[in-house]
């Protein structure tokens, strides 16, 4: 996908997603001079967002990934519901956060605002339940496999097979159908990410291979 948001110092590009050796390579560039999103705003790096065509509703996502090390990087595995202005908002996310790669940040993001009815013309915004989880190890060194598994009881958060976070708590409003996407970009945050450095250009993350399972009760 080609685009960007205000917290995003990345635009997402084609060039920034290459197959080598059989696996997904996204990579953080500096962007040339004059890189700007469709509203205009300057961006300093190129990025990449893969995104399905398929959605889920309900099932389990696993992908076997070495994520990105980098000051201001993120790198994830990510649910959503995609419709754009969103008139509902659903998301789960596993996020490494490079400047610490270590840490990891599992989110569940919800809409809990008053119903409006489709389409809209201005995006609707969510509710996140953001859970930091020091892993133990460092994901950008080696191949680890990253899940997360959806019902309607609850979502899942698991690493290495073993679950690392639970999130339960508006499971009710957890009900869109949603997309897989792998992505790589640059945070403006440098509370939550790290400020930028001069690696964050330098960022790479790789996935090996990725599966989806739909649920049956």
């Amino acid at each position: 996908m080609t685009h960007s948001w205000t917290e995003n110092l990345a635009l997402f590009s084609r060039s920034a997603a290459t197959i080598e050796r059989g696996q997904l390579v996204l990579r953080l560039t500096p962007a040339p001079q004059g890189t700007a999103d469709s509203s205009g705003a300057a961006k300093s790096f190129l990025g990449a967002e893969v995104r399905s065509v398929d959605s889920l509703t309900y099932g389990r996502v696993r992908a076997r990934v070495k994520l990105a090390r980098g000051s201001a990087v993120i790198s994830s595995l990510v649910t959503i519901y995609t419709p754009w202005p969103a008139d509902n908002w659903n998301e789960l996310d596993i996020e490494c956060l490079g400047a610490k790669p270590n840490d990891v940040q599992f989110n569940a993001m919800v809409y809990t605002g008053a119903p409006v009815r489709p389409p809209v013309t201005q995006s609707v915004s969510p509710t996140q339940h953001p859970k930091k989880v020091d892993l133990g190890f460092d994901p950008s060194e080696d191949f680890h496999t990253y899940q997360i598994e959806w019902t309607p009881s609850g979502a899942r958060f698991s690493v290495d097979d073993v679950l690392r976070h639970e999130w339960t708590e508006r499971i009710d409003l957890m009900v869109l159908p949603q997309n897989v996407l792998m992505t790589i970009w640059a945070s403006s945050s440098a509370a939550w990410a790290g400020a930028v450095t001069a690696e964050t250009g330098t960022a790479s993350a790789t996935y090996d291979w990725i599966e989806l399972y739909r649920y049956t009760p």
